[in-house]
């Protein structure tokens, strides 16, 4: 952005000032392709939901069993530093040349607006910090999909928040984009800042975003300067104030091309950096609930248009008690929920570690063919990977179908192998990963492993699909997912999708955090709420879905071109002898070698797959 002139300034601030309050009456009821979601006013030397404390003080307000965090960020001082969430609500948005303007307006002046010094970069007094962020014509804005996420960030990964990060798949479920304020190629940043509050230090000049607590306020701006939508933030007289140095501002309500200013904007002890907002409910009827942003019927059409009819799988559940530690804690006799109760798994029962490692898919998609499959995981600071055989088993899973992995066997407290299923009163399998018939072997980066042991934790744990050509089937679905929201993992509990299945569950979907319940190879179960009494998950739409598998589904399409033919035949003669892993994808029946036996499956397929 070019430096404003004085003329310019004066005449902005003429503009400004005078028509503020008409402009934002306006623009109230109009809606805008961008909506504020959520922003950052925790302080770079605060905690979110407690402040500041003494050395050895642990954050944890009275009557809850953990501390705030952001699902991304965890528990971080600062909470990510100084950023802003965006959502686009229309779909083919256009943002070349938007704007964001931002002020921290400290103390309310008696006209209810800043008052002026002719040192204006847009609205405010400028003996307080003030700005604007404008997007540039990167041809990255010129076509939004509605649903996105756009965050923006002052502070790096290496400061405590993130770089840009351009990933963007809607059909594996990442809706979110990240910019950092230094990439100066997709957003140009000005401000008009003479000090920050004591003891804080400057941020570098090409981080020129600050968001505080102090009657922060924010609206958007279209390329023409037509204001898109008004004054959101503290005290701007929409229902938000008293936000605190220790919490974010953040929409209460499903965003779309009608949130205005006068949306249900609210201060928040908990946040959601990159993911829905997620609150508890205030509704005497339903007090104590937690509330969940629904994007599905933003991001409806762009799945019709771009993507698949369905995913492959879904994560259903996975179990992240210690193996120290009884489910809901406490001791075998009785757990230290509140009220206090005797936590169980349907199948275990309440021992020690809830049955060992393990975790729970369910089948999305008819006929789904896993030959060759392999599904990662990861924690922080580890990761490993479980190799599916070329088993005739995995040539065809049927919608519905629940596919839990254990690594402990019967003897051991967890379960052995069990391939039973009828369809109807039987759709749960069971895979121990030391069969090596339907598990080639497993990785691990945790020092002395073994083969078959795979991890499962309250690390920020995650999983997704890989196919026999390396091509993601799934996005990452657990705690750590960037799509995850919903509460702290802790190590007494389990983690589970709290809703129906669909043909498009995946990383957005709604997981939560359990300590009261887990259901090992049998259908999610959940308090009602509002309302009492238990909700048991329901399969009846996924299987009234008909979707079907129409990924790559052979591994004797060495090439993945859709066919069987001399192509992938010169691809096995030229791997032929001493070759396996992931590396080899002509090892077809995983025993390390290419020879006869790979052949046989190879000309077997033969011709369109």
């Amino acid at each position: 952005m070019d430096p404003l002139t004085p003329e310019t300034r004066s005449m902005k601030t003429r503009t400004s000032i005078a028509f503020a309050p008409l402009a934002v009456a306006s623009a109230a009821f109009a809606g805008s392709d961008l909506v504020i979601n959520e922003f950052n006013a925790v302080r770079d030397d605060r905690w979110l939901g407690c402040g500041q404390l003494a050395a050895g003080e642990t954050c944890v307000r009275a009557g809850e069993s953990s501390p705030d965090i952001d699902p991304f960020f965890g528990r971080r001082i600062g909470n990510g530093g100084d950023w802003v969430e965006l959502v686009v609500t229309r779909d083919h948005a256009d943002l070349r040349g938007w704007k964001i303007q931002w002020v921290s307006a400290g103390p309310p002046s008696t006209t209810g607006l800043p008052t002026t010094n002719g040192q204006i970069i847009w609205f405010a007094d400028g003996t307080v910090p003030q700005g604007e962020i404008t997007f540039t014509q990167a041809a990255l804005w010129s076509d939004m999909r509605a649903g996105t996420i756009i965050t923006i960030t002052r502070d790096t990964t290496a400061q405590g928040g993130l770089d840009t990060d351009l990933s963007f798949d809607p059909c594996l479920d990442d809706w979110w984009i990240n910019v950092h304020l230094g990439s100066s190629d997709l957003l140009q940043s000005t401000w008009n800042v003479v000090s920050f509050p004591s003891g804080l230090p400057t941020p570098p000049s090409n981080q020129k975003l600050y968001v505080d607590h102090q009657r922060w306020w924010a609206q958007i701006l279209k390329a023409d300067g037509e204001i898109a939508i008004g004054l959101i933030g503290e005290d701007t007289g929409n229902g938000m104030s008293g936000v605190s140095s220790n919490e974010v501002g953040a929409l209460r309500e499903d965003p779309g091309p009608s949130t205005t200013v006068f949306s249900n904007y609210q201060d928040a002890n908990a946040s959601s950096f990159g993911a829905p907002n997620t609150w508890k409910s205030a509704d005497p009827a339903d007090v104590g609930c937690r509330r969940r942003q629904n994007m599905d019927p933003l991001r409806a059409q762009v799945l019709a248009e771009s993507c698949a009819g369905c995913l492959p799988l879904a994560l259903n559940e996975y179990n992240a008690v210690r193996s120290d530690q009884f489910l809901g804690g406490g001791t075998a006799a009785q757990d230290s929920n509140n009220p206090p109760g005797v936590a169980s798994d349907s199948q275990f029962g309440r021992i020690l570690g809830n049955g060992g490692n393990w975790f729970e898919l369910v089948v999305l998609s008819d006929h789904l063919d896993m030959r060759g499959w392999t599904l990662e995981w990861t924690e922080t600071g580890a990761s490993g990977a479980i190799q599916l055989s070329n088993a005739a088993f995995w040539s065809d899973l049927r919608i519905g179908t629940t596919v839990t992995f254990i690594q402990r066997t019967t003897a051991q407290g967890g379960l052995d192998t069990d391939l039973s299923f009828n369809g109807t009163t039987d759709t749960w399998v069971n895979i121990n990963t030391f069969d090596t018939t339907l598990v080639t072997g497993t990785t691990s980066t945790k020092p002395g492993h073994v083969s078959g042991q795979f991890t499962t934790s309250n690390d920020r744990w995650t999983i997704r699909a890989v196919d026999a050509s390396g091509s993601a089937m799934t996005g990452r679905m657990g705690e750590g997912s960037p799509a995850y929201n919903g509460g702290k993992v802790n190590a007494e509990d389990v983690c589970r999708l709290r809703q129906d299945p669909t043909g498009r569950s995946g990383p957005t979907s709604w997981f939560d955090d359990s300590g009261s319940s887990s259901t090992f190879g049998r259908p999610n179960t959940w308090n009602a709420c509002p309302g009492t009494g238990t909700v048991t998950q329901s399969f009846a739409a996924l299987l009234g879905s008909g979707c079907e598998w129409s990924g790559p589904s052979n591994p004797a399409d060495l090439n993945g071109d859709g066919f069987v033919d001399g192509n992938d035949l010169g691809l096995m003669l030229a791997a032929w002898g001493v070759c396996g892993g992931a590396s080899c994808p002509a090892d077809i029946t995983g025993d390390g070698f290419v020879d006869g036996n790979d052949l046989g499956q190879l000309l077997a397929a033969w011709g369109a797959v």
